[in-house]
């Protein structure tokens, strides 16, 4: 037991002084479990620490050890759980909205080796949305999808495909402007398009990182993440209005100190909508599912409504998709 807690003890004190870290990054991608995990070891060396101090008992090392593991698990506990509730509002979204013209949204991560395409069509046809933003979107999608969904979404908007032939695409209902989709896969991963609507242009950014599931995932996913925000800020001067929506897998959880390229480059412009859900997991570690990541987001101009966000599972995928609607 001891040696077990020392090993906790060494793991979780990692993020606190090597932020920045790949270990780390991985660490603290999980925080609610390392927050509960926490809470977990305060009760047992609690606990333990009160058998310790009984009459009678001679082993004072132990009880030491026990009673300053108390302490640092109370310490880390506290710590982590302020980092959860510091990004979390709990206030929820509007539900109503008085607006003529909204856009009802279906942003998904359906994952490239998903074959389960009856159920995507059922998923599009039960929501009835006049949008549609995939990322991981495959060839073999296309294929299977392509009468169903050019019957219903003529307009469509694509990012140059990588070598895995895996891209990100968008579908709709109404005219889109392409704005950019000319780059290499690799150092620019997202989609940049608008619609117009009476005078003015909505802009959309649909994003999707590299997963850092290696070192070399992890330094190209940070290169992204910057490439995305140095371009985002230069289409200020091409950008009419501040009617901006951004969304996608990120790969970047709101307590990686990587996030902040994202909120500081925002600030003051998008708002994180998925602040809003607590608990908002939306991937999931395929080997052991009990583990999920927030690593999805949604973030909108405060000129634009947005409400209605739903979780939707999407069977075969990673990913957990959602629903939205902005209006104007």
């Amino acid at each position: 037991m001891i040696a077990l807690i020392f090993i906790v003890i060494s793991i979780f004190f990692f993020p606190l002084f090597f932020p920045g870290y790949y270990i780390t990054e991985l660490l603290i991608s999980f925080l609610p479990y390392i927050t509960a995990i926490s809470g977990i070891f305060v009760v047992i060396t609690f606990i333990n620490f009160r058998k310790k101090m009984k009459s009678g008992y001679n082993f004072p090392t132990q009880r030491y050890f026990r009673g300053i593991s108390f302490l640092v698990f109370c310490l880390l506990f506290f710590w982590y759980s302020k980092q959860f509730n510091r990004f979390y509002i709990q206030e929820p979204i509007s539900q109503e909205t008085t607006q003529e013209w909204t856009l009802k949204i279906l942003f998904a991560n359906i994952h490239k080796d998903n074959i389960n395409y009856e159920w995507i069509k059922k998923t599009i046809s039960d929501n009835d949305p006049d949008m549609l933003m995939f990322v991981e979107f495959a060839d073999h999608h296309y294929d299977n999808l392509k009468d169903f969904l050019q019957a219903k979404y003529p307009y469509t908007n694509s990012t140059t495909r990588s070598k895995k032939f895996v891209g990100s695409m968008v579908f709709s209902k109404y005219p889109l402007d392409n704005r950019a989709d000319d780059f290499p896969q690799g150092a620019r991963r997202y989609g940049y398009f608008s619609l117009p609507y009476q005078n003015q242009q909505i802009y959309f950014y649909l994003v999707h990182t590299s997963s850092p599931d290696s070192y070399n995932h992890f330094i190209m996913r940070n290169e992204q993440l910057t490439t995305f925000v140095k371009n985002f800020k230069s289409h200020k001067t091409d950008r009419q209005h501040d009617n901006i929506v951004a969304v996608g897998d990120f790969n970047v959880t709101p307590w990686s100190p990587y996030y902040t390229i994202l909120s500081t480059a925002f600030s003051g412009e998008l708002i994180n909508i998925t602040k809003h859900i607590p608990f908002l997991f939306t991937w999931r570690l395929k080997p052991l599912p009990i583990f999920q990541a927030h690593i999805d987001h949604l973030w909108t101009s405060p000129s634009l409504n947005t409400q209605n966000v739903k979780i939707i599972k999407l069977p075969w995928s990673d990913h957990k998709a959602f629903l939205f609607t902005i209006s104007l």
